[in-house]
């Protein structure tokens, strides 16, 4: 076992030896483009969708990066709701069955901080950061057949907070790979079913990130 540590970090050693040797800064005056992937809940429930997101960031420092995201999730079920009887029209209220696709739009602004940036500027092999988002959750709903009942607005919008860990690996100086784990007030477990308690559930997500160097003139201030 200590032969194994002993030539992992051996193998590891010149990469590092390399990143610390640059003398440019990691974030600062860099552009950022982030693209991944992360299983997100489906409301309250265990069943999870799949979540596209893309970020865009730019260093205002070498530890602060600030900027914009978008995502895109989709989630289809069989659905099957009934309502009641309305006495005076002699009609069901609501009754629906048939396909139903929720269709999640997430986007806003963010702000990482990265402490290790901060103690060794020009190192960037290893990277730890956190993060802290505001923004719009949309949901959009549609069914097949198309179908108006009053229990599901055909779209609705709430505000979104939340914030992130994040590890990376970056092999070369303009990209790398992470891993974040996630937290935010939509994703939740409920505690209690009758009380309506519940405590914040964390997700997964991987992606890869890109940064190239702004305008010669920003570069020139390095």
């Amino acid at each position: 076992m200590k032969k194994r540590l002993f030539l992992f970090v051996l193998l590891l050693l010149p990469c590092m030896i390399f990143a610390q040797s640059r003398p440019k800064p990691f974030n600062k005056n860099n552009f950022k483009i982030d693209a991944s992937y992360a299983k997100m809940m489906k409301n309250q429930l265990s069943i999870g969708y799949p979540e596209f997101r893309i970020g865009v960031g730019y260093g205002v420092t070498n530890w602060c990066v600030v900027g914009l995201f978008g995502s895109y999730g989709t989630h289809n079920e069989c659905f099957s709701i009934s309502g009641g009887y309305d006495t005076i029209s002699n009609t069901i209220i609501a009754h629906f069955e048939g396909d139903l696709t929720r269709r999640y739009y997430r986007y806003g602004f963010n702000a990482e901080l990265h402490p290790l940036a901060l103690l060794l500027p020009s190192y960037y092999f290893f990277d730890v950061y956190c993060r802290g988002e505001l923004g719009i959750r949309t949901v959009s709903y549609h069914f097949e057949p198309e179908y108006s009942n009053p229990y599901f607005k055909p779209v609705q919008s709430n505000f979104l907070y939340g914030g992130d860990f994040g590890v990376a690996i970056n092999p070369l100086r303009y990209f790398g790979l992470f891993y974040e784990l996630c937290y935010d007030n939509f994703n939740y477990q409920l505690t209690d079913l009758h009380t309506g308690d519940k405590k914040p559930k964390a997700f997964h997500r991987f992606g890869l990130n890109v940064r190239f160097p702004g305008p010669k003139k920003w570069q020139k201030q390095q």
